[in-house]
C-alpha cells in the first residue's frame, strides 16, 4: 500500500469528475482495491480537494460504476469535514458522516451536523442539524432533525428547513417545517410552517401560529390565528383565521387583523379587526363589525352594529 494516492486511484476519480471541477488530488495512509465490490477503501489521514472543494477524514468509501469505470460517489467517515472558499466566503461543513456525489454536486451529512458560512473571519450563517444535504447546482441547502439556524439577528428553531442561497452564499430564503419558531430582533414567531424572506425582511407562517412581540417600552403584543405575515421593514402584521390579540388587559378576537406602525415613530401601536369582532377588558365585552386598538395612548373604539355587554356590578335586578 502507498502513503499516497495510487495513479489507478487518481485516474479513475479524475475521469468521473472532469465536468465537476477542474483538477482533483486525493492523499491517504493506504488503500484497499476491491473490484468484486467495485469499492476503493482509503485508510488514514484522507484528503480530497477537488477544485475550491477539500475534503477530509480518517477514512473514505470510493463507490465505481461498474459500467463504466468512473467513481459514483465518495463516503467520508468518522468525523468528515469539508471546505469551500468562494467570493470571500468560506463554506464549512462537519459531520460523523458525509457524502458527495460527483455527478449531481450534492454534499450529504448525516450526524451531528454542523454547517457555517463565515465571511472575513466571521460567521455568517450556522446551521446544526442531525442530517444536511447542499446542492451545489442549485444551491440549496437542506436539514432534517432537530434543526437548528443562526443568521445575523435570526434564529430559527425546526424539524426540517430549506435555505435558499445565492451564488455568492448569501441568504435568499429560509422555509421551515415542523414545530417552527423565529426569533428576531424581541419578536418571537411559532407555526407548522414558516417561511423568511431574508430580501423583502417578511416571515409567513401557516398552522396554529403565535407571535410575541416585545415593543421598545417593554411591553407585549401577542397574537394567534392561522395565519400571520410579517414584514420587519414595514414593522406591519397581517392575521387571518380565527385571530386572537392580547395586549394589556386587553384581548380580542375576529376573523382578520391587521397591525400597524405608527407613522411617525414607527412602532406599532394600532390593531384593526376587520369583521364581526370582540374585544373584552375589564369585565366589559364589546362587538362590533370592526375594532380599532390603539397601544399609545391606550384606547380601543368599536363601529358597526355595536352591542356591548356591561356585569351587573350593581347587584340591579
Amino acid at each position: 500500500m502507498k502513503k499516497t494516492a495510487s495513479i489507478l486511484t487518481i485516474a479513475l476519480l479524475i475521469m468521473s469528475i472532469q465536468a465537476y471541477a477542474g483538477s482533483l488530488t486525493v492523499e491517504s495512509d493506504s488503500q484497499e482495491f476491491k473490484d468484486t465490490e467495485h469499492k476503493i477503501y482509503l485508510e488514514g489521514n484522507v484528503k480530497v480537494k477537488s477544485g475550491d472543494v477539500n475534503i477530509m477524514s480518517p477514512r473514505a468509501i470510493v463507490d465505481i460504476d461498474p459500467k463504466n469505470n468512473k467513481v459514483n460517489n465518495v463516503e467520508f467517515k468518522d468525523k468528515a469535514y469539508t471546505y469551500q472558499m468562494q467570493d470571500g466566503k468560506m463554506h464549512e461543513i462537519k459531520a460523523q458522516i458525509l457524502k458527495m456525489s460527483l455527478l449531481n454536486k450534492v454534499f450529504t451529512a448525516d450526524g451531528n451536523t454542523i454547517s457555517s458560512i463565515t465571511e472575513k473571519g466571521k460567521p455568517v450563517v450556522i446551521v446544526t442539524a442531525d442530517k444536511q444535504e447542499y446542492n451545489k447546482y442549485t444551491n440549496v441547502m437542506k436539514a432534517t432533525g432537530n434543526v437548528n439556524i443562526v443568521y445575523k439577528d435570526v434564529e430559527t428553531f425546526s424539524q426540517q428547513a430549506i435555505v435558499d442561497l445565492t451564488k455568492e452564499n448569501d441568504v435568499k430564503r429560509i422555509q421551515l417545517l415542523g414545530n417552527a419558531q423565529l426569533n428576531q430582533s424581541g419578536s418571537k414567531i411559532s407555526a407548522r410552517k414558516l417561511d423568511y424572506d431574508n430580501i423583502k425582511q417578511e416571515a409567513v407562517a401557516t398552522g396554529s401560529v403565535f407571535t410575541d412581540i416585545t415593543t421598545e417600552d417593554n411591553k407585549n403584543i401577542k397574537v394567534w390565528s392561522d395565519y400571520q405575515s410579517y414584514n420587519k421593514k414595514a414593522n406591519y402584521i397581517t392575521a387571518s383565521g380565527s385571530t386572537t390579540i392580547k395586549y394589556e388587559d386587553y384581548t380580542a378576537k375576529g376573523p382578520k387583523l391587521n397591525v400597524y406602525p405608527d407613522k411617525v415613530t414607527k412602532k406599532l401601536n394600532e390593531a384593526v379587526f376587520v369583521g364581526r369582532s370582540k374585544i373584552e377588558t375589564k369585565g366589559r365585552s364589546i362587538e362590533a363589525d370592526r375594532i380599532v386598538i390603539t397601544m399609545d395612548p391606550k384606547d380601543f373604539k368599536a363601529e358597526g352594529n355595536v352591542k356591548s355587554i356591561i356585569p351587573n356590578i350593581g347587584g340591579m335586578n
